[in-house]
């Protein structure tokens, strides 16, 4: 866990547990330095990032179903140490692996937090794959979102939900992100 001093100060003036806050910030120094990383390979495929407010509404993507042991897989839940990043890695893994893309390479990956009162605990990751050898579409980014749970000790991400838009080669969507197929 993190031992910062001046963050344990911070820490007097909220009402927030402790635990909860260290637990976020890890995960969140840890996310950091894997999008600090993608960032580098997405400048040369020209992958653009999401904004936070389109990344926060999952009516952005389509919503990807799931079957049979992908979701018993899926629903296991994620050590808030690994770190929100990895957990959406790992995810992402459990939904290509029906169309074997599991050694996919990924540009770039987003985390964000969205703390309000009515989902205190909510989180997004967004992982980008561009370069595709597809006619129709240049490039896909996924949407995993996610809820901590847990005991203060022992918090975990747990799935909420998988999305997935595509972005377009030809046609009037060309160059755009769209939840819907390419033609």
């Amino acid at each position: 866990m993190l031992n910062l001093p001046s963050f344990n100060r911070l820490l007097l003036v909220t009402n927030t547990s402790p635990h909860l806050l260290k637990g976020l910030m890890a995960s969140a120094l840890l996310s950091l330095s894997f999008v600090s990383l993608s960032s580098h390979a997405a400048t040369s495929n020209s992958v653009s990032p999401i904004s936070r407010t389109e990344a926060a509404n999952p009516a952005n993507f389509y919503h990807l179903n799931m079957n049979g042991a992908a979701v018993t897989s899926a629903s296991a839940p994620c050590s808030i140490k690994k770190g929100l990043i990895a957990c959406g890695l790992e995810k992402l893994k459990i939904i290509n692996s029906s169309i074997n893309e599991v050694d996919a390479d990924y540009d770039l990956a987003q985390a964000f937090y969205y703390p309000s009162k009515s989902q205190p605990k909510t989180a997004v990751v967004v992982i980008t794959r561009s370069g595709l050898m597809d006619d129709s579409v240049s490039a896909e980014r996924y949407r995993i979102s996610f809820v901590l749970k847990g005991k203060p000790s022992d918090l975990n991400w747990q799935w909420v939900q998988y999305g997935v838009q595509y972005q377009c080669v030809r046609g009037n969507k060309a160059g755009k992100w769209s939840k819907n197929l390419c033609p």
